[in-house]
């Protein structure tokens, strides 16, 4: 599928966006949000591509020239903004504004894509104002952003605003298994942890992702060992801190089933269905408060990261008292002596 087709679940946002293309009533700024891997920068892509698209406006054949270069990211008359470390910077605005001031390479349409716009800085933020306040010809930018609140309200103003929707799990399931030739029950699980995000579920796809998802829940499924096992996997994730997030969010899904069971629910509510029995185990062994502790210590962990503490001290306090949920400490109580160490 190219372009617009491949957005599933977003037909409603698509529709709107084609009928403005359609109409001759395509806006100068947009901002489009949405979680991680939502699909906002694949929506951002197939708008691009069908401004530019000269077999199929208003759609894109996805095959052209300029559906390819779109693609690509390097279309001649589309200019797309990144974080650089961490931060969009003035530089990078004032180069977008020197591009929309020159005439189009090709075609009409002069495209910017602004990727990750909350991290503007001031002076970056102001300069991008200065350019949706002076709209010129058939331009477009789009800007997209996980946490729009933390945007100037006077951009967020002079944007037509887009969000993102969540897609219902089956259908990501459904899709896992044609696309990507997973086992039902293991799509099933790849989806409920995507939370409605396409490109997250892709990225879950992935078989280094589906052994990490594997190896961790053996480890909650195990009651044996489970205090040096958790200590284990502490170390392990302090030498890999690009999978923190994605293993915390793995262990908030076991502890929310297991809420669930313990609280009544039925089994199709649940996001690790292949594990039901284990699951329906543990859950009889813990009272719904204390699965609800554990949750809140997941949370605790996240925020202190986010805030720079010290990640083996978080990630071990963390996991040993996950290793028993009856444990009464809470482990913020021992986050907040790594805050000034850094990671």
């Amino acid at each position: 599928m190219q372009g617009f087709d491949s957005l599933m679940g977003q037909e409603t946002l698509v529709q709107r966006l084609q009928q403005a293309i359609i109409s001759g009533r395509v806006a100068h700024a947009y901002l489009i949000t949405g979680a991680l891997g939502s699909g906002k920068k694949s929506l951002a892509t197939a708008f691009a591509q069908a401004l530019f698209c000269t077999e199929q406006p208003g759609n894109a054949c996805g095959t052209c020239l300029d559906c390819r270069r779109v693609e690509a990211g390097n279309h001649p008359d589309m200019t797309i903004i990144e974080p650089d470390a961490g931060k969009i910077k003035i530089d990078q605005v004032r180069r977008l504004k020197e591009r929309f001031a020159l005439q189009a390479y090709e075609g009409s349409w002069k495209v910017g894509i602004v990727v990750g716009a909350e991290t503007m800085t001031v002076e970056a933020a102001n300069s991008l104002l200065k350019l949706l306040e002076e709209p010129s010809g058939q331009a477009v930018i789009m800007l997209l952003s996980t946490s729009p609140s933390m945007l100037l309200p006077t951009i967020v103003s002079r944007c037509q605003r887009i969000t993102m929707k969540r897609i219902p799990r089956q259908l990501i399931a459904s899709f896992l298994e044609r696309e990507y030739g997973l086992f039902p029950q293991t799509a099933a699980v790849v989806a409920g942890l995507a939370d409605g995000r396409l490109g997250q579920a892709k990225e879950f796809a992935k078989g280094e992702s589906l052994a990490r998802i594997d190896q961790i829940l053996s480890g909650l499924a195990n009651r044996e060992g489970r205090g040096l096992e958790a200590l284990r996997l502490a170390a392990k994730l302090d030498a890999e801190p690009e999978a923190v997030e994605f293993t915390l969010q793995i262990l908030a899904t076991w502890l929310r089933d297991m809420l669930l069971l313990a609280s009544g629910c039925s089994r199709d509510m649940i996001v690790h269905q292949d594990r039901y029995d284990e699951l329906r185990e543990q859950s009889r062994l813990y009272s719904p408060s204390a699965i609800m502790q554990a949750i809140w210590q997941i949370e605790d962990a996240a925020r202190a990261l986010r805030a720079n503490a010290n990640r083996r001290l978080t990630l071990d306090a963390l996991f040993y008292q996950l290793a028993d949920l009856n444990s009464s400490s809470r482990a913020s109580e021992v986050y907040k002596y790594g805050k000034s160490s850094g990671s």
